[in-house]
This record gives structure tokens, C-alpha cells and sequence, in this order.
């Protein structure tokens, strides 16, 4: 981007205003397109939370029976790391590995009901990128019955792009957050589990 803007000043020295313009134009495609290209999967990896382990080594007895339970504990939260910038043109690539990514799991019968969705490694986006994620947490929530979807947005200043996605993800079809809604349905999926066995 400093390379852009040292062209934009010589060639404007050089050759005038018109020609910078057009030179400042070139430039800032071929950085789009080279950060766009650099990242070619929008999907760093995805892995369920057994694999990973939290720093908190002073958990209670309850506490760790809960995240280590079959049925309701680790191997039903499912992480997915996301990079680079997200457009209109990879947007697509995204939903359609992330449904297929929950089809795999639905076959081997290890459906997460807890998604975390980690934006931290995303540069930038777009608004049509950013309604494709909203609407992607309403298909979760439908097609493969995930209870809780977090979005870490990797910044305080939320999600890097225009488009309010922070309150859009905020509000619409969430699943509850009330403790006892999601113990009631802990439950629940634990009885049909128990039917199934």
C-alpha cells in the first residue's frame, strides 16, 4: 500500500494529475487483488473444542464433567477460523464449505450445537459478505439445529467492515441465552441420545 502511494507521488511529479489518477487506480486493485489472492480459503481451519484446552486449570469437579460429557460437552462445540478479506467473490466458497463442513458432522453423528465463529484473522470485508454471514447464522440455527452461535469479531471496534454486522448478529433468530433454556435443551438432546442408544 506504501508502494501505491510513493507511485501515485512520482507519477504525478512526473506526468500530472490525470496519469496519477489512473496509477493510484491500477495500484489499489493490485493490492486488493494480491490480499485477495494471498488468502485464497476463507476458512483458516475447523476443529471441534476437544481438541483444543482452555488455560483455566482450577475448573471444578462439575465444570469439567460438563466439558468432558459426551453428549453436551466439548465435542459438541464446534471452531471455525476464519482469514483474509471476505467479498462477494469468496463469499460463496465460505457457506457452501461451512454447510459442508456440518454435513460431516451430522453423518458421523458429532453435530455441534455450539458454533464459535472466529473473525479475528479477517482483514476486511464486504457489505454483501457481511449479510451472507447473517444469513448464514439463520441457517445454522434452522438446517442444523445449533443452539448458540459466538462471533469473535477479534477487535473492539467489531467486525471491519461498513455494514453493521455487530447488531445484525445481535438481533433476529438467536437461540435463547437463558441458562435454563440451554440446560433444557442440554437436557432434551441428552434423553434423545440416550433413545438413540
Amino acid at each position: 500500500e506504501y508502494g501505491g502511494i510513493w507511485l501515485i507521488t512520482v507519477v504525478m511529479t512526473l506526468l500530472g494529475m490525470e496519469a496519477a489518477l489512473i496509477a493510484g487506480a491500477i495500484s489499489a486493485l493490485s493490492v486488493y487483488a494480491f490480499q485477495s489472492i494471498t488468502y485464497l480459503n476463507p476458512i483458516r481451519g475447523s476443529m471441534s473444542a476437544d481438541t483444543l484446552r482452555s488455560s483455566a486449570w482450577n475448573r471444578s469437579a462439575a465444570a469439567k464433567d460438563i466439558l468432558n460429557n459426551r453428549d453436551t460437552g466439548r465435542k459438541r462445540i464446534l471452531m471455525i477460523q476464519l482469514q483474509g478479506h471476505l467479498f462477494f467473490g469468496n463469499v460463496a466458497q465460505l457457506t457452501d464449505s461451512i454447510k459442508r463442513i456440518f454435513s460431516e458432522k451430522q453423518q458421523s453423528n458429532e453435530d455441534p450445537w455450539v458454533v464459535i465463529m472466529d473473525f479475528s484473522l479477517i482483514l476486511g470485508m464486504d457489505s454483501s459478505a457481511a449479510q451472507a454471514i447473517t444469513k448464514l447464522k439463520s441457517n445454522l440455527h434452522k438446517k442444523f439445529n445449533v443452539d448458540v452461535c459466538v462471533f469473535v469479531a477479534g477487535s473492539r471496534d467489531g467486525f471491519p467492515c461498513q455494514y453493521d454486522l455487530s447488531k445484525e448478529l445481535a438481533s433476529g433468530e438467536e437461540a435463547s441465552d437463558d441458562e435454563d433454556d440451554i440446560d433444557e435443551k442440554s437436557k432434551l438432546r441428552s434423553a434423545d441420545h440416550a433413545e438413540d442408544g
